[in-house]
């Protein structure tokens, strides 16, 4: 890159703010791609591209900017966006020194507004910003970053969305795939103009699927071993509404979810988080393993409804868990009628549930000896009592009567729980009773499946019916 008038570590160097990475990244894909050109060349060149070829729709990120200013015509969008870009750079632009409020850099400082950057306040929104100015006040560079975002993104349900990820190889990852497809298309000369359209129109099933990226294509999470936590931000800055919807996905969800994606899970996993999709429109539709299709029968014919299509309904494990929200109850309901490798259930536990392993162990020790004898009225029986435990003493009390004093009777000589299980595992202080009620239900009926052992068991509407 030609010398200029400019810090060219701060063009790309990763500062923790969304924006500026991602348009970080683009210069950086751009710089590799044609490492001659100046920066100033650049911003030309994809200046001619936002007007040209997407019709200066940036819309949903600058509001009257250069390129999205109406009264400018097409040649003037871009004669003064390099114009106001070539100031920028040689400190033409009115300026003050400090320090920059994404980069920390001590240097000249210019007005960020709804116009040059991405959700800030300006104009009539100068109480967003400290000292009532008119705009944070950032670096040239981080100016310059922000105007190469557009590339680096993709559209969702006609909003923006931007990932950014606490390892910054794995924002880098999705940022420069979108710059080779926004090129890609602008090349194909597609009627479609804009960024890229996301096959997703779901985010949450979006950050799922780069997800899925991440662990097969780039391998970084294997390689890197370091805990991936991923932000997407799905926004829109277009005119007196700009708006932004952040969905997180923790580090222990990422690996949890890395876990249920490896081969020996990816089956159990697939099949169980396939069915849990949902459309409105296709009430009653049922999710087949074999063909990997919804399935909805109408007057006599059934309607196939396939991957391509479905990809795009609600997640209700994929919302849960970007949402915090447990779903261990959807293992119980899941695991009442289907075999399950219990293990991904372990590691749900052991991850998100933060439940101790011996715990886990304890659990299944427990459900072994209810279904050892495969007495089919033991097993309904210890069921319905756990299903019926809707308190901690209810639980402690089959516990004690159901396993410890039978197993007792049995004149076995090792105890089924100990005095340091069930105060150190079972019942510790700030353990929930409710998640080792349904874990031993689970691991029953794992067991059940594991032995074929079909038995009916009418459960209480509370627990079927509960969300």
């Amino acid at each position: 890159m030609k010398n200029e008038n400019i810090n060219k570590e701060w063009l790309i160097k990763p500062t923790g703010d969304p924006f500026a990475d991602v348009g970080g990244y683009v210069i950086e894909y751009l710089q590799q791609r044609e490492p001659d050109k100046s920066i100033l060349e650049l911003i030309e060149d994809i200046a001619k591209l936002y007007v040209h070829s997407w019709d200066a729709k940036l819309n949903a990120f600058f509001l009257n900017s250069k390129i999205t200013q109406a009264a400018f015509k097409t040649d003037k969008k871009i004669s003064e966006t390099i114009k106001y870009f070539s100031n920028l750079i040689n400190n033409k632009e009115q300026s003050v020194k400090g320090h920059c409020r994404l980069s920390g850099q001590n240097t000249y400082l210019f007005q960020a507004g709804r116009d040059n950057s991405i959700l800030s306040g300006s104009g009539t929104f100068v109480n967003f910003h400290h000292f009532f100015q008119e705009g944070i006040m950032l670096s040239k560079e981080m100016l310059i970053r922000m105007y190469f975002v557009p590339l680096g993104t993709v559209s969702i349900q006609g909003r923006i969305a931007v990932i950014k990820s606490n390892i910054h190889e794995v924002t880098k990852h999705y940022v420069f795939e979108n710059v080779r497809n926004n090129l890609h298309k602008v090349g194909t000369n597609t009627e479609d103009v804009g960024v890229i359209k996301s096959e997703f129109s779901n985010p949450a099933n979006a950050l799922f699927s780069f997800v899925d990226d991440v662990i097969y294509k780039a391998k970084l999470y294997n390689e890197n071993q370091q805990p991936i936590s991923l932000s997407l931000l799905h926004f829109t800055n277009f005119g007196a509404s700009p708006e932004v919807t952040v969905y997180i996905l923790p580090a222990l969800v990422f690996r949890f979810y890395s876990i249920c994606t490896r081969g020996e899970y990816l089956k159990d996993w697939n099949y169980f988080v396939r069915s849990h999709y949902y459309n409105s429109g296709q009430k009653g539709a049922l999710y087949n393993p074999k063909s990997d299709c919804f399935e909805l029968e109408k007057k006599g014919n059934i309607n196939s409804t396939s991957f391509e299509d479905y990809k795009s309904w609600t997640n209700f494990i994929y919302k849960k868990l970007l949402s915090g929200e447990s779903i261990l109850k959807e293992f119980l309901r899941w695991s009442r009628k289907h075999k399950m490798n219990i293990k991904i259930i372990e590691a749900y536990q052991i991850n998100i549930g933060q439940m101790k392993k011996e715990t886990i162990q304890k659990i299944k020790q427990m459900a072994d000896f209810i279904t050892q004898s495969e007495n089919e009225d033991v097993i309904k029986k210890s069921i319905r009592a756990l299903d019926g435990a809707r308190n901690p003493a209810m639980l402690r009390r089959f516990i004690i009567k159901g396993l410890i004093a039978e197993n007792y009777k049995n004149n076995n000589e090792e105890p089924i729980v100990s005095l340091e299980d069930y105060t150190n595992y079972l019942f510790p202080d700030g353990n929930s009773w409710q998640e080792i009620r349904d874990m031993l239900i689970i691991a029953i009926y794992q067991k059940m499946h594991e032995l074929n052992l079909n038995i009916e068991i009418e459960l209480e509407e509370e627990l079927e019916n509960q969300n």
